[in-house]
């Protein structure tokens, strides 16, 4: 099973204490993109720096970076430092050859006598910039205060 984070642009009137529950059959959301876990959690430090809301939590309360097993909500606030942070990204891998390897997570071998190593996660250029690209124009919609960008976590 592939482990995904959901990123959904909706309307401000957008119900957000049941959006997650019917995305799958909602057709409110104006824009949507999905960015693979091990990408997410490769950027994951940069992305703790975003102000956001836990729409999970009584009051919808502030805080910072995403719920990684939740939901996050993004607002105007959000917008500028998602735009930065996903544009610095953008550009840091424009310079990544057409498939290139990042390091992902430290993995055991599975007998006891093996060593572990660390996964080699492999990607498609164009399908990250892409991603990331949809995340920066969904951010800028954010600006002008009549959207949220809804992050669905794995």
């Amino acid at each position: 099973m592939s482990l995904e984070h959901e990123f959904y642009l909706i309307s401000k009137t957008t119900d957000i204490n049941d959006f997650w529950m019917y995305r799958e059959r909602n057709n409110s959301f104006i824009d949507s993109v999905v960015i693979h876990d091990d990408l997410i959690q490769y950027i994951m430090d940069s992305l703790e720096w975003i102000p956001s809301k836990n729409p999970s939590l009584l009051g919808t309360p502030n805080g910072r970076g995403i719920n990684y097993h939740g939901v996050t909500l993004f607002d105007k606030q959000s917008s500028e430092t998602l735009i930065s942070i996903f544009a610095s990204w953008k550009s840091l891998f424009k310079n990544a050859p057409v498939k290139f390897e990042l390091t992902g997570e430290f993995v055991y071998g599975e007998a006891d006598n093996q060593e572990g190593d660390y996964e080699k996660l492999v990607y498609n250029r164009y399908e990250v910039i892409s991603q990331f690209e949809k995340i920066i124009s969904m951010s800028e919609t954010l600006a002008n205060g009549e959207f949220y960008l809804y992050h669905c976590g794995v």
